[in-house]
């Protein structure tokens, strides 16, 4: 008889617990950018080099971001998330960070506001590396989602 006592709540926890992954697992969604060459100007469609991948988590109001870059023309400067619509020009929303070489990896995180997280749904957040050669930005991405 103490068996099917000890059943029930060891079935209720493993159920809660299922509950509560399968809610986090649900809260992130994913997200990927293909870096590539975006002239500013046309005066650096010549003096712009290079191609990257960032992958991004949005949890909560979370964003973080990972990937990496290689190719560039000169040393980056700074990279930044950026929201404006595709083949728009926008402000930063935050800095991450960049290895300072012509080949690295671009990581950080970011507190985006609902405004900010309603842009990334709607696909008009992107990152910029910005390099020596091209202070306006050498690579560009926007963040897309991705499937799981």
């Amino acid at each position: 008889m103490k068996s099917p006592r000890l059943y029930v709540p060891v079935s209720a926890l493993l159920a809660a617990c299922l509950l509560a992954a399968s809610l986090a697992h649900a809260q992130s969604t994913l997200f990927r950018a293909r870096l590539s060459e975006v002239p500013v100007t046309p005066q650096t469609y010549r003096t712009i080099t290079g191609v990257g991948e960032v992958f991004a988590t949005l949890s909560g109001s979370t964003l973080s971001l990972s990937g990496t870059y290689e190719g560039m023309s000169s040393t980056p400067t700074a990279a930044h998330v950026h929201n404006a619509p595709k083949a728009m020009n926008g402000p930063p929303i935050g800095a991450i960070e960049v290895t300072p070489a012509t080949s690295g990896e671009v990581s950080g995180s970011l507190e985006l506001n609902d405004e900010q997280v309603a842009a990334l749904q709607n696909e008009e957040l992107y990152i910029v590396i910005h390099s020596e050669n091209n202070p306006g930005g050498e690579l560009r991405g926007w963040l897309l989602p991705r499937d799981m």
